[in-house]
């Protein structure tokens, strides 16, 4: 049986099969970050109109002209380092980075000379073409996700849109205790079926969180975040861990109104009914427990400096007076320009569906505009979105 159109991707995943089912969370791994066939790491396209879904950084630039001001924010708070070292998980094509690195060189300011950027990026292809992207820029350079920062790190770690592609176990609350499902080959199929937890702390995951689901109810857990998360905040000696990603609180995550879990696999901006077929080119994804990821972070010495939607947070950088003051005599290109700013704004699409969490370490951060949204804020929103 061919399981994926990638040979290679198709022969990992029928030795991994051969010896009886496999734990959902080891399919998704195999088929989103396998070295040659995985959806991550193949050639074809995955962001834009002939991918299978957007980010904001494909919508605008702005997310990332507005980050940087904030990175300088940062370097101020930690008394102006000679350097600032950047430590982007899951860059994909490096468009959020050009955009905050264009904006620093941009400003003339000290952080222009001061930054140093670390991609964290185990896709060949994707290394290949930031390479591409930033081939004039110093001070960049390359590491395997699972390679962290150095013991002692001081800077800015930046998750966009990473902490959801990660592999999650999916589980099931029957009468009484849990059970996990598994991936199997039935004939020319793939299918579904249920087993033993794969992971022991899976047994006390949400107890621990105060959540009981119901009887029947599905819900995924993704072990490998809080893993990252806990690495990564083990490591730093001082600075900030910066997350956008599509989310939600444990308490609201795991809520009666998602009995299905919220596990979802997309092809050419689809929904696809059948998240196990075609592997490698299916984009799967969930959404976060951002509860866990705060107590994670909190068990490593770690503290919540901010946490809002992207909405909010580009309202607090001051969103509406940077475009306004955005000069340009192309119309054409003004009226893009305004377009790509409601793309990432709104608050029924990318803007609300996002959420911004900031962590630090030994700094404080507590007080940073972009999680603060003012008056005159809301009525911006309100004049922008009706």
């Amino acid at each position: 049986m061919k399981i994926a159109s990638h040979p290679e991707l198709s022969k990992a995943l029928a030795d991994a099969l051969e010896t009886g089912p496999i734990s959902f969370r080891h399919f998704m791994e195999v088929a989103l970050y396998h070295p040659t066939g995985g959806y991550y790491c193949r050639d074809s396209p995955r962001i834009g109109p002939g991918g299978d879904f957007y980010t904001s950084p494909h919508q605008s630039p702005w997310l990332g002209r507005l980050i940087a001001p904030l990175l300088e924010k940062i370097r101020l708070r930690m008394d102006e380092p000679p350097a600032l070292h950047l430590w982007e998980y899951g860059p994909g094509e490096g468009w959020l980075a050009f955009d905050i690195l264009e904006a620093i060189h941009s400003s003339h300011s000290a952080l222009h000379q001061a930054v140093a950027y670390t991609f964290a990026e185990q896709s060949a292809q994707a290394q290949a073409r930031i390479r591409e992207k930033f081939q004039d820029t110093d001070n960049i350079r390359f590491s395997d996700p699972t390679q962290h920062p150095p013991p002692g790190f001081e800077g800015v770690v930046l998750a966009h849109e990473f902490l959801d592609a990660l592999p999650v176990h999916v589980i099931i609350q029957k009468e009484g205790h849990l059970r996990e499902r598994y991936v199997e080959q039935s004939g020319e199929k793939l299918q579904f079926s249920e087993g033993p937890l794969a992971d022991e702390r899976l047994s006390d995951w949400f107890p621990d969180l105060g959540v009981r689901l119901s009887t029947g109810q599905m819900a995924e857990v993704n072990l490998c975040a809080f893993d990252w998360v806990s690495e990564v905040a083990r490591r730093m000696e001082r600075g900030a861990i910066l997350i956008f990603d599509y989310g939600f609180s444990a308490r609201v995550l795991y809520g009666s109104s998602r009995p299905e879990g919220a596990l979802r696999g997309y092809r050419n901006h689809t929904l696809v009914s059948d998240v196990l077929s075609r592997p490698g080119e299916t984009d799967l994804t969930t959404h976060v427990d951002f509860t866990s990821i705060l107590r994670t972070a909190a068990s490593h010495g770690m503290e919540l400096a901010g946490f809002t939607d992207q909405t909010r947070f580009l309202l607090g950088a001051g969103l509406p007076k940077a475009v306004e003051n955005w000069k340009t005599e192309d119309e054409e290109k003004a009226r893009r320009e305004r377009q790509s700013v409601m793309g990432i704004m709104n608050p029924t699409g990318l803007g609300g569906a996002i959420k911004v969490m900031l962590l630090s370490k030994n700094l404080s951060l507590s007080d940073l505009s972009e999680f603060s949204m003012k008056p005159d804020d809301r009525e911006s929103l309100e004049t922008l979105f009706g």
